[in-house]
């Protein structure tokens, strides 16, 4: 499974829109998104509330092990740190877990239109899809956009059940994500929001 952090799957799509291309997640190097995160676990007996601060950063253009062209992104809060592989071509953006991988997350397919939907991942024990809902304007710390296209991603693994909504912004990409994941022993519901972008 592709995570950007702990309890936070990687939602992320570029969106080409018609009357002229519209880059709704920009990778070029030197980008650095912030965030800020609330996840709230729900068990039988209690609740508890996690508040984070996240930073994703394309740092440098390298190639895997395979020679092809990628962009390193490197996801942080905290302590925790972690270093993924991004593939943008006219087609798709593909995601990476490191050099070596061969089989990376579709993480979108163009060109992108409501109602459109295809398989990030999928294999014998995760599954995950996204779902284009339409677009809509959305507030977050960093500001208000307009025109920002909502996705839906729905994620099982194993007993495991998750949506999560995603919000993407033209020229600045992920603004908002909020998610909820169940099972047997509870719930935990993450919202995730841009503080500021850095956008070359």
């Amino acid at each position: 499974m592709k995570q950007l952090l702990v309890l936070v799957p990687v939602v992320l799509f570029l969106v080409g829109c018609g009357g002229g291309e519209k880059d709704y997640w920009p990778v070029t190097v030197g980008n650095i998104w912030n965030y800020q995160q609330v996840t709230n676990v729900t068990a039988p007996d209690t609740t508890i509330t996690f508040t984070d601060t996240m930073k994703v950063e394309v740092t440098k253009e390298t190639t895997l092990d395979n020679n092809t062209a990628v962009f390193e992104v490197i996801q942080s809060s905290g302590t925790y740190a972690d270093t993924s592989y991004w593939q943008k071509t006219d087609e798709y953006l593909f995601w990476y877990d490191n050099k070596a991988d061969t089989e990376p997350d579709t993480t979108l397919v163009f060109p992108i239109e409501e109602g459109n939907s295809w398989n990030i991942h999928k294999d014998s024990s995760y599954t995950e899809t996204m779902h284009v809902i339409g677009k809509e304007s959305v507030t977050v710390p960093a500001g208000t956009y307009d025109d920002c296209w909502k996705g839906m991603d729905i994620r099982s693994h194993g007993t495991i059940a998750e949506t999560a909504y995603v919000w993407l912004a033209p020229d600045i990409g992920w603004v908002k994500m909020t998610s909820t994941q169940a099972d047997s022993n509870g719930t935990a519901t993450t919202n995730i929001e841009l503080l500021n972008a850095t956008i070359k």
